[in-house]
């Protein structure tokens, strides 16, 4: 018997199976997948879930739906859209990299996007790789905080429409409609000359190539003798602890500091310690190195440095020797104050050019024109 729902003084009867459910995509997110289930029935995404709940009941208590689905969830959604309960356990990212937390997925803000999207994880963008799509999707490497690069056109992701800034601008259309790479909000262009811009930053692509095999269980060729494990911890717990830091307020409306700007200060930071220099050019990056942890300690709250001392024992140790070099410095030259942010400048943004100059970060327009948002 099919359920009925009642919205008001319309009532809608949700069948138990849909009569169209197109196949998910190996690789994409769980959520991309069922925005392409409710197109190809003509349903707004929102209707769609309140269809399923009203014949399944609250059975996807997970948040996000793309992270640890429960079993009750993944039987109903495989009897609801006809697919295997194993198809839809492929498209969760717990059961896909069980490495990964729900803490380094990215989010929707609250207030800049209907309710029905704050279940689901944001997504950045490869403007390369929707032009190739047959079907528009979202694959999962794109809804990471960690990783801001395509890893197969070797190019930026954009966080959103270039042209009108909407940070949910994919349209996703049934099996019987032609893909659309304009932007749902203005229609704007997703994909044209004007925004294949590459940066060129292989230093960048180089570091994300080892988070990305990391995750995945392969130590990182970047750094000798360093476990993924460790590598992954070092970076997203980095990470979480500077866009804090360097941000602020997690309300305020803009942030100072681009999560392309975080991701290159990490950067920096590992290869500082790779292997890749000898001689003499070896103590010049010494001294480098620690200039560029002494700049961070400088400006983050002693609280982060109490976390970022007692994580380190975790990290690969080149880079756990070069943090604590740099700490020693700042400790003897600050002694007998805080090696770290005074509490009386606590009030007060961090000033993005004293990290900018010294890790070589683009200006905020750069970081516009290529679609990237801040945190």
């Amino acid at each position: 018997m099919d359920g009925v729902l009642w919205d008001d003084d319309t009532v809608i009867h949700a069948p138990a199976q849909l009569p169209i459910a197109p196949r998910p995509i190996s690789t994409e997110l769980l959520s991309s997948w069922l925005l392409r289930v409710a197109a190809a029935n003509q349903l707004p995404f929102s209707e769609f879930l309140d269809a399923f709940e009203s014949q399944y009941g609250s059975v996807l208590t997970n948040v996000p739906i793309d992270y640890a689905v429960p079993n009750d969830g993944v039987m109903a959604l495989s009897r609801f859209c006809r697919v295997a309960p194993r198809a839809i356990r492929m498209l969760d990212l717990s059961q896909r990299l069980p490495n990964l937390t729900a803490a380094m997925l990215l989010r929707f803000r609250s207030g800049w996007c209907p309710p029905y999207a704050r279940d689901r994880v944001r997504y950045s963008f490869c403007p390369s790789c929707l032009a190739e799509q047959k079907v528009i999707h979202v694959p999962w490497d794109w809804s990471l905080s960690c990783l801001s690069r395509c890893s197969v056109h070797r190019r930026p992701l954009l966080e959103v429409c270039p042209v009108c800034g909407e940070s949910d601008p994919l349209a996703f259309t049934g099996p019987d409609s032609p893909s659309s790479l304009r932007c749902r909000s203005c229609d704007g262009g997703l994909v044209g000359t004007t925004h294949e811009i590459d940066d060129g930053d292989g230093d960048l692509q180089m570091v994300e190539d080892a988070y990305r095999a990391a995750l995945e269980g392969t130590p990182p060729g970047l750094l000798k003798k360093a476990t993924d494990r460790a590598f992954r911890l070092f970076v997203e717990g980095t990470y979480a602890l500077l866009t804090g830091s360097l941000n602020g307020c997690p309300t305020r409306e803009t942030a100072t500091f681009s999560r392309q700007d975080i991701l290159e200060i990490i950067a920096g930071l590992i290869l500082d310690v790779a292997p890749h220099t000898k001689g003499s050019a070896r103590w010049r990056r010494g001294a480098r190195g620690i200039r560029l942890w002494a700049t961070l300690i400088s400006v983050i709250p002693e609280y982060v440095g109490a976390m970022l001392e007692k994580t380190s024992v975790r990290w690969p140790a080149a880079l756990r020797r070069r943090f604590l070099s740099a700490l020693h410095y700042r400790t003897r030259k600050r002694w007998p104050y805080t090696p770290y942010r005074a509490a009386a400048q606590l009030g007060s943004p961090v000033k993005r050019a004293e990290i900018a100059n010294v890790y070589g970060l683009r200006s905020p327009a750069t970081n516009s024109r290529n679609g990237s948002s801040a945190i």
